[in-house]
C-alpha cells in the first residue's frame, strides 16, 4: 500500500517521520507497518539505534514529544486527541494537552512578505503600531497584537508560510498510515484510526482558510445578538483573507489564569453557570456551536462577560439530533 504514494516528496517525509519514530523508540511500529520496507528499497537508509534516554520516558512522553518535533500537523493531531477521553487514559490526556503550548513561533521576517500580500500594502501604512513579537503561537498560525490609526486594538492570525504543502502531505501519509494499522495491528483496530484520520482531515482543511473562520464567528456571533453574557470579537473584513484574520483584541483574562479570576474578584461559579448556558443555547437552540473549546480560546472578561475566539472548528447538530441530545441529558 505504501508504494501508492510513489512520490519523492512523500518518500522524503516519510523517512523523517520513520527517524522519529525510531529514535523515539517506536521501531517496531516502522517495522510492523512496513514502512521500513518502502524506505529500504527505494534506497532510503534507517538508523536503528534507539536512544536508551528516550526509552526511559513513558510511552505518552515519547508519543507527546515525537508529535512535537514531528511538526504542525502531528501537533495539531496530538491536540485533537488529548480531547478524546473516550478513547484515552488520563496519564494520556494530560501528556497530550502540553501540546497546546508546544509550537515555537517564527521570526517576524521569516512572515513578512505572506502578511504584506494579504494585507496589500505595507504593514506600516495600514498598522499605527505593529508588535512582531508574538504574543502567542500554534500549529497553524501566529498571533501578534497591532492598532488601527482610528486607535482600536487588533489581533493578527497569521497563517505560516508554506504550511497548507507541509499539511496536505501529512495527511496523505496519515490515511494511509491508518488504513494499514487497522489492516496489520488489530489490537489499535477498535480505536478505529481510519475513522478518526478521516474526521482529522476535515476539520484540519476547515481551519486552514481563516476567512471560513471568520464567517462562523460571525454566524455565531449573531445567534447571540442581544445578550450580554458573551462576547465574539468583531472581524476586519478589508484585511482578512484565507490566510490572515484580523479582529478584534479580547482585553480578558485568559482561561487558563484562574489564580487571575479570583484576583479581579470573579465569581468562578457564576461564570461556571453563564458558560454552561452558552453551550446549551449553542447545542440545543442553534445547532452550531463551538468545537474547539479548551481554555486557550475562553477568556473572563472584568464585567462577568465570557470572551470566545477561534471558531476554525465549529460542530453542527440537525433538529432531530438535538432532540436526542435533550432526551439524553433528560434522562441524566
Amino acid at each position: 500500500m505504501w508504494e501508492t504514494l510513489g512520490t519523492v516528496r512523500d518518500l522524503g517525509r516519510l523517512q523523517e517521520i520513520a527517524a522519529v519514530l525510531i529514535r523515539y523508540g517506536f521501531g517496531d511500529v516502522v517495522r510492523r507497518t512496513g514502512l521500513a520496507n518502502v524506505l529500504e528499497r527505494a534506497g532510503r537508509l534507517l538508523r536503528w539505534n534507539d536512544s536508551q534516554q528516550m526509552l526511559r520516558m513513558t510511552a505518552p512522553v515519547r508519543v507527546r514529544s515525537a508529535m512535537q518535533e514531528l511538526g504542525p500537523t502531528f501537533v495539531k493531531f496530538g491536540q485533537v486527541l488529548a480531547t478524546r477521553v473516550d478513547l484515552l487514559p488520563s496519564e494520556w490526556i494530560a501528556e497530550l494537552s502540553e501540546l497546546q503550548n508546544a509550537v515555537p513561533a517564527l521570526p517576524y521576517a521569516a512572515i513578512r512578505a505572506q502578511l504584506e500580500a494579504d494585507l496589500g500594502a505595507s504593514p506600516g501604512e495600514v498598522f499605527a503600531f505593529l508588535d512582531e513579537t508574538p504574543m502567542a503561537a500554534a500549529s497553524l498560525a501566529q498571533a501578534h497584537r497591532a492598532r488601527l490609526h482610528d486607535g482600536r486594538e487588533v489581533v493578527l492570525k497569521i497563517r505560516r508560510p508554506g504550511i497548507r504543502d507541509v499539511v496536505e502531505a501529512d495527511l496523505r501519509l496519515l490515511a494511509r498510515l491508518a488504513e494499514i494499522v487497522e489492516a496489520r495491528l488489530p489490537d489499535l483496530r477498535r480505536y478505529r484510526p481510519a475513522e478518526v484520520v478521516q474526521q482529522f482531515t476535515v476539520s484540519l482543511r476547515s481551519e486552514m482558510d481563516f476567512a471560513a473562520e471568520c464567517r462562523n464567528a460571525e454566524r455565531i456571533a449573531r445567534n447571540f445578538e442581544g445578550r450580554d453574557d458573551i462576547l465574539i470579537p468583531a472581524v476586519h473584513w478589508q484585511w482578512t483573507c484565507e490566510s490572515l484574520n484580523v479582529q478584534d483584541f479580547v482585553d480578558g483574562i485568559p482561561g487558563r489564569k484562574l489564580e487571575a479570576v479570583d484576583a479581579a474578584g470573579l465569581d468562578r461559579a457564576a461564570l461556571a453557570r453563564r458558560g454552561a448556558d452558552i453551550v446549551l443555547k449553542m447545542v440545543l437552540e442553534d445547532g452550531c456551536f463551538h468545537a474547539d473549546p479548551h481554555p486557550g480560546n475562553i477568556f473572563y472578561m472584568r464585567d462577568g462577560r465570557i470572551g470566545v475566539i477561534d471558531f476554525g472548528m465549529v460542530g453542527a447538530l440537525s433538529e432531530p439530533r438535538r432532540f436526542q441530545v435533550a432526551q439524553l441529558l433528560h434522562g441524566l
